[in-house]
């Protein structure tokens, strides 16, 4: 039972996610014609980060009592994906001053909403690769 409970809550969680990258990667595209996408996306990615704390939580909390070596590689990773948002998001530039005067962002919101993205799509995309490695795995082993 707690399998499926697990494996539904990554299904979940990697659809709101893919959701929130194409929210993002649609607004970045073209930010003209999708603009109004910005509320959206920045709304659904907040609510992404704080359900996908609440469940990082949930289960590095039991995983620290059953296997506290795999607990600490999960929060090691998790800190690495968090530094590497942050790392990304500072050092790309600043939305347009035209848009951030558009949509009334400052400028430090922007680099927020920016490092918000970064995590997601490192997320996504490790999450991806992790699924890709465990059907090529279990594929091989037959």
């Amino acid at each position: 039972m707690q399998e499926k409970t697990r494996k539904l809550i990554m299904l979940i969680s990697l659809a709101v996610a893919v959701v929130v990258a194409v929210c993002a990667i649609l607004f970045a595209a073209n930010q003209e014609k999708f603009g109004g996408l910005f509320d959206v996306a920045f709304w659904v990615l907040v609510c992404y980060i704080v359900c996908s704390l609440l469940i990082w939580l949930f289960y590095g909390i039991i995983s620290v009592t059953k296997k506290p070596k795999k607990a600490g590689i999960f929060a090691g990773v998790v800190v690495l994906v968090i530094v590497a948002g942050v790392l990304l998001g500072l050092t790309d530039s600043a939305m347009p001053t035209d848009l951030l005067q558009k949509y009334s962002v400052s400028v430090s919101a922007s680099k927020l909403i920016g490092i918000a993205c970064y995590i997601t799509y490192i997320t996504v995309i490790g999450a991806l690769v992790l699924m890709i490695y465990s059907a090529v795995s279990k594929a091989l082993k037959k």
